[in-house]
């Protein structure tokens, strides 16, 4: 096997074998720095007219627990749903026992002349931003970090913005919370529908 086989190998066992893992099941967590040097390799992702969108928030416990408390809040709504409440509670307790937490968001400016001559730049910096997410899970992945891709709408609080430092809201759009650290839970594969259910082949 040449090093080029060698390499696609290891991507494709790493796309495949990958899984989401619950922050409930994590045991400690990388330190920041190894995080920081992940962050800056992911962010080699395709992205159209360079406007390197995506901004990270890379969160220490305090934080942690005050975006935890906050989502709990989103969860429980108006209170009048003991269910919800209940619900709150505990998403509050699984969120703040997270050793890790970093959030992702899109930065685009609406008002400048790029999206105003060109409006699908928004979503095509949402795309980059995602594809910077997915190399992050993969990068976790590479290093035995357990990670989970969460969209718990936490960013619905009003305090959201001013609790993690984002200064114009109305310019950056969450893309991901991705909690990580290390865990000893195995996942089992999982399986998809036949390829040829979803490929149209002109070959």
């Amino acid at each position: 096997m040449n090093s080029g086989e060698k390499q696609t190998e290891t991507l494709s066992r790493l796309i495949v074998e990958r899984r989401t893992r619950k922050p409930k099941s994590f045991k400690g967590a990388p330190t920041p720095n190894q995080v920081t040097k992940l962050i800056d390799i992911a962010r080699h992702a395709p992205n159209h007219h360079r406007t390197q969108p995506a901004r990270f928030y890379l969160l220490d416990s305090d934080k942690i627990k005050q975006v935890a408390r906050l989502f709990g809040e989103v969860v429980q709504g108006d209170k009048s749903s003991p269910a919800l409440v209940e619900r709150g509670k505990k998403k509050e307790q699984e969120w703040s026992l997270a050793p890790g937490l970093l959030i992702v968001t899109c930065h685009t400016d609406k008002d400048s002349d790029l999206v105003r001559l060109n409006p699908d730049v928004v979503e095509e910096d949402y795309a980059t931003c995602c594809c910077i997410c997915q190399n992050l899970l993969l990068l976790f992945e590479a290093e035995s970090i357990a990670a989970k891709w969460s969209t718990g709408k936490v960013w619905e609080h009003p305090g959201f913005a001013n609790c993690v430092g984002i200064t114009k809201p109305s310019m950056e759009r969450v893309v991901g919370l991705l909690f990580y650290g290390y865990s000893d839970d195995k996942i089992p594969n999982r399986s998809l529908a036949n390829l040829s259910e979803h490929l149209r082949d002109y070959t």
